[in-house]
């Protein structure tokens, strides 16, 4: 990356740090929202298994009907898949769906909350077509990224990676599949888990933001990497993200 990158990322960086300290101070200022809102969705269907140790934990983690997942015979609607039919895993290879679990989530107070809040991946926001097309899953949803794992949530940069409006519409209905072992599966051309009980390990290294404190100190890393660089692998891979989402948009 030139100097002149390098820069803009670290101001970028230090803005975004900013209004993190100010959004902590403000909401240390205010009551906090009532806990079905930090739990779920407002509802049973809000909160579920797929938690990853963060502050995403504790959401489904899903995908979007209609979301693409590549099986033996090509790329299907996740919503049309069955139990014991075959999906491309990055370690497994062909692996057998051991069960399939779905869900509805309901807009609370007109927003979408919470840790199965969705989250939109456009269209090459994660590499050259990948995913190839949108894709939209909850943000405890894990993606694989340079050799780790990080909830989609953690990535929202607010233009290649953001939280999902879906106007017009007061729920959506989220799926997953569960393979025996914890695996890597093919969504749309994007790299993203298959369902992990959160008492089993993944497959690969799992990354995120333990709250606004986790994340304000991540951006001050970015921040001063233009001096000394200290940066962690959570803060490379959302750097190279953010580099990357204005990239996109500088090129359209």
């Amino acid at each position: 990356m030139s100097k002149t990158g390098k820069v803009n990322r670290a101001r970028r960086n230090a803005l975004k740090a900013v209004s993190l300290a100010m959004g902590g101070i403000l909401a240390s200022a205010v009551p906090q929202r009532r806990a079905s809102a930090q739990s779920g969705n407002g509802n049973p269907n809000g909160t579920g298994n797929g938690g990853n140790g963060n502050h995403y934990g504790w959401g489904k983690a899903c995908f979007l009907r209609g979301t693409q997942v590549l099986a033996r015979d090509g790329y299907r609607a996740i919503e049309s898949l069955a139990v014991g039919e075959a999906v491309a895993t990055r370690f497994g290879g062909l692996t057998p769906i051991k069960a399939i679990s779905s869900f509805t989530l309901c807009r609370e107070a007109g927003l979408w909350v919470g840790p199965s809040r969705p989250v939109r991946i456009k269209r090459g926001a994660l590499g050259e077509n990948m995913p190839a097309v949108d894709l939209c899953l909850t943000a405890s949803h894990a993606v694989f990224v340079d050799g780790f794992l990080v909830p989609a949530g953690d990535l929202v940069n607010g233009g290649s990676i953001v939280f999902e409006t879906a106007e017009g519409q007061d729920t959506l209905d989220f799926f997953h599949i569960a393979l025996e072992r914890h695996d890597i599966i093919d969504a749309g051309g994007a790299l993203c888990e298959s369902l992990r009980d959160p008492a089993v390990e993944p497959c690969v290294p799992l990354l995120g933001f333990n709250g606004g404190r986790s994340e304000l100190r991540s951006r001050l890393r970015s921040a001063l990497s233009l001096v000394v660089d200290r940066r962690q692998p959570i803060d490379l891979i959302r750097d190279e993200l953010e580099d990357r989402a204005l990239a996109l948009a500088k090129a359209a």
